[in-house]
């Protein structure tokens, strides 16, 4: 492995390694074969969420993510994440522990009962982040078999661009990476109606929630979409099994399918789908892997 190789400590959170494994799985092998080092730590919680927890106590909420924070930095690593909620929790908390406050001072010495610290010397990146620090030319020149002719409509994810004046991973009303490393594997990305809207994974009420990500499959295939590309396994769920809920509880159909980026990566590397998890989907990935064959 070349001495510039970027390294990393992965974190994975809770909805990647209990429920979407295939996503894991993508990522160490599309991310290995582009030389990054991933390297795993003991002691990780929850990120936690940043939406629940955070609303019900604030303090709780940080302490739990500046102790990932503090186990991160035992690494002497960069933290890499593949999912937003995981990068907005994290990215969030250490920005108000760095910014002092009350509640960081609070959380500092909750800390140091548990026998941690943390310094701010390390990064939060997200996977979509460390991939444009290598460059869309390293990612082309990873593909054995380039995806010509699948049209591809990416999701970002409330969590990867907002509050963007602290997560500053793209522009918040016109993001452009994620097509960029969608396009690096020779598919085309295509724009449509609502494209930096929600997926309503955190609607509370059910059929709102679905009726959000109804209305943008349906912006997506009227669009050409051949496939929905996301970032974060939230959003992943939403789109793909959230499209068996759509079809029982409003009576439409989209057959749409989901893949996050890695996947769609390590396919373009020569990964073969059975080895990449795709037979968990809720939604046939066929018909989208029969466009990247021409």
């Amino acid at each position: 492995m070349s001495a510039s190789s970027p390294e990393y400590t992965l974190f994975l959170g809770c909805m990647i390694p209990l429920r979407h494994p295939q996503i894991e799985l993508s990522a160490r092998r599309s991310l290995g074969a582009l030389g990054m080092v991933l390297s795993d730590s003991d002691g990780f919680s929850c990120c936690p969420e940043p939406w629940n927890v955070k609303g019900a106590s604030l303090d709780d909420w940080l302490v739990l993510a500046a102790r990932n924070l503090a186990v991160a930095e035992r690494s002497g690593r960069d933290l890499l994440v593949l999912c937003n909620g995981c990068y907005s929790t994290l990215t969030e908390a250490g920005h108000l522990m760095s910014n002092g406050g009350e509640a960081a001072e609070r959380v500092r010495g909750k800390l140091e009962a548990l026998g941690l610290s943390y310094s701010g010397t390390r990064r939060t990146r997200h996977v979509v982040q460390a991939l444009c620090d290598l460059g869309t030319d390293a990612v082309s020149a990873s593909v054995t078999r380039p995806l010509s002719g699948l049209k591809v409509a990416v999701h970002h994810g409330c969590h990867l661009l907002r509050p963007h004046e602290i997560l500053q991973v793209d522009d918040p009303f016109d993001p452009v990476l994620l097509e960029g490393l969608v396009e690096a594997l020779g598919a085309e990305a295509v724009r449509y109606e609502g494209y930096t809207d929600c997926c309503g994974k955190a609607t509370r009420d059910q059929d709102s929630s679905l009726r959000i990500a109804s209305n943008k499959l349906a912006a997506m295939k009227s669009a050409g979409a051949d496939c929905v590309v996301v970032v974060c396994p939230a959003c992943f769920e939403q789109m793909d099994l959230g499209q068996v809920e759509i079809k029982r509880r409003l009576g439409e159909e989209h057959r749409l399918p989901v893949l996050h980026y890695c996947q769609l990566l390590a396919l373009a590397q020569g990964g073969q789908p059975d080895s990449l998890g795709l037979g968990r989907h809720r939604v046939d990935v066929k018909p989208a892997l029969q466009k990247m064959q021409g």
